[in-house]
């Protein structure tokens, strides 16, 4: 992935709060990195790193929803549980986009314009975290329909650089299903084309 954190301020993740109080710490042996936008409302990666020396990364990609609390030195639920998953499937390298780059533990609090909630350099971050991954993993739950067009969109540039997508299940309006909610032994699954 291209170093985007070299002009981006150490503590941009501190100029804004994105509400949630659950921070947890990562575990041992795991390297952490994340990129934030100038403001520190926008998080477009986040990447955990446990591959021994000397040896190829696996690497697995999730999308979900939109960020929450984590960053380079801690995590929150969902990505610690997703790197749980990650391990237990034998992967090194944990890499985390989502639809919408908007910082916010809550739903509620993403803002309802689209073009406020995803930043322009959302779809870029996502399509070259994507190229570095070995499997990726759209894990976005329902999302408003007025966010729509961006998840559309992401999909078919996903598909359109050749890439096969999985997802944990499907809700019942075809979205990919939210791993918080999932038991750790859920299997991936082809994600539908259509």
């Amino acid at each position: 992935m291209t170093d985007h954190t070299a002009s981006i301020r150490p503590d941009a993740s501190r100029l804004h709060d994105p509400g949630g109080k659950v921070r947890l710490e990562l575990p041992d042996g795991v390297r952490g990195e994340a990129q934030f936008s100038p403001c520190g409302r926008y998080r477009q990666a986040l990447i955990r790193d446990w591959t021994a020396t000397d040896t190829a990364p696996r690497t697995i990609f999730f999308i979900g929803q939109n960020p929450s609390v984590a960053d380079a030195e801690v995590s929150d639920p969902t990505c610690h549980k997703e790197l749980g998953m990650a391990r237990r499937w034998g992967y090194t390298r944990y890499l985390k986009a989502n639809m919408l780059d908007w910082r916010a533990t809550s739903p509620r609090d993403v803002p309802k314009d689209p073009a406020i909630a995803c930043s322009p350099a959302n779809i870029t971050a996502i399509l070259e975290m994507a190229a570095e991954a070995e499997t990726l993993v759209l894990a976005y739950g329902r999302l408003h329909p007025r966010y729509q067009p961006i998840i559309t969109e992401i999909i078919a540039r996903l598909r359109g650089a050749g890439h096969g997508l999985h997802c944990l299940g499907l809700n019942k309006d075809g979205s990919a299903k939210h791993p918080l909610y999932l038991r750790n032994d859920t299997p991936l699954r082809p994600f539908p084309t259509g």
